[in-house]
């Protein structure tokens, strides 16, 4: 996956299918139109979350949920995962992440 990096943004194609994506450090979530975009560092102890099942992302390093909004499901995490801004550029097809 190649991706452009600015100073605080991120730039990705957008070609992410319907359903839960999971890219480098983001978590995608795609139905129809609709967008969300996550960190995918556990709010916990920062723990690369790269796994999900029937729509909850589970931490690996000690077992935190979250649903497919970003809430906090079970800990340890106390908070919610944080979600990124974002803008699609239509006319290149591409997803600009602002960090």
């Amino acid at each position: 996956m190649a991706f452009n990096r600015n100073k605080n943004q991120i730039v990705l194609p957008n070609d992410f299918p319907n359903g839960i994506s999971f890219r480098e450090q983001f978590i995608v979530v795609k139905r129809n139109e609709r967008m969300k975009i996550f960190s995918s560092k556990c709010t916990h102890l920062g723990c690369r979350i790269n796994n999900s099942l029937n729509d909850v992302f589970i931490c690996p390093c000690h077992g935190s949920k979250f649903n497919s909004d970003g809430e906090v499901l079970k800990g340890p995490a106390m908070k919610n995962l944080n979600e990124l801004k974002f803008k699609i550029d239509k006319s290149k097809n591409q997803i600009i992440i602002y960090t």
